[in-house]
This record gives structure tokens, C-alpha cells and sequence, in this order.
């Protein structure tokens, strides 16, 4: 999914970076909290609570696996019944931030056949949020 912010780079870098934003942006977030010392880097981690399916509160666990500041996250859910990573690319454009979002999902066992079940519903999840994300930055509310 890709979704284009009237802002700089390191504005839209700053606030998906800050797990104490996630809550305002994202549908599903109740809270998410840093684990390690901050400012967030590669091998941060961050517990999450989430509406999962059918409304039910869940809990999870991310590292920061890559981490290049204003260029690049890659965040791997650590506790999922199916392995999740995030990847999530910023590009400086005329008059903003190219936001790339890639969820890869990969289920493995009896979980493997619902692969294209999760990645359409996180997909829906997704760019929900990055259109909550969008505006609430091109408003200046983030």
C-alpha cells in the first residue's frame, strides 16, 4: 500500500516512529508501549494491545529489526500465531512523504491456508490506517 503525506520526511518518520502516536493513527491500537530505552532504534521493542478478531483485546510483542532513520522500519511481531513483519519505506516527493507499507504475513502448519485471508483482512486494517494517518498529518494534527 502506498500513501502519499503533505509532509516532510522526517515529520512522517517522527510520528510513525513514536509508538506513543500508534493509538491515534491506527483503528485497532489501544496502546502501545516502549519496552527498551528509547529514542526507538534497531532491536527496540514495543508490547502492543490491539481489538484483535471479533473485538477480542490482544496482546503483542515487535522488535524493530531494521531502522534507518527518515528511510526505512521493519518491524517483526514476535508472539503472532503467524509470523508478521511490516516493512515500511519513506520517500522524499514534491510536496511530501511516499509512504510504502508492506505486511508480510507467513502461517505456517494448519494456520499456512489462511494465509490469503489474513493478508486481505490486515490489508483492509491497513489501509484504513494509512488513510486515518494521512489525514490526520496533512490536517497537522500529528
Amino acid at each position: 500500500m502506498t500513501v502519499t503525506i503533505a509532509r516532510p520526511v522526517q515529520d512522517v518518520f517522527a510520528v510513525l516512529s513514536d509508538v506513543g502516536n500508534a493509538a491515534t493513527w491506527s483503528s485497532n491500537t489501544i496502546e502501545e508501549t516502549l519496552l527498551t530505552p528509547g529514542p526507538v532504534r534497531k532491536g527496540s521493542r514495543r508490547r502492543a494491545v490491539i481489538r484483535g478478531f471479533a473485538g477480542r483485546t490482544m496482546r503483542n510483542e515487535a522488535e524493530m529489526i531494521e531502522f534507518e532513520q527518515n528511510r526505512r522500519m521493519v518491524v517483526k511481531i514476535l508472539d503472532a500465531p503467524a509470523p508478521v513483519e511490516i516493512v515500511i519505506d519513506f520517500t522524499p516527493v514534491d510536496g511530501g512523504t511516499r509512504l510504502d507499507w508492506t505486511g508480510i504475513f507467513s502461517p505456517r502448519g494448519i494456520l499456512a491456508p489462511t494465509a490469503p485471508l489474513m493478508a486481505r483482512f490486515y490489508r483492509m486494517v491497513f489501509e484504513k490506517d494509512l488513510r486515518n494517518l494521512k489525514a490526520l498529518m496533512d490536517r497537522g494534527e500529528l
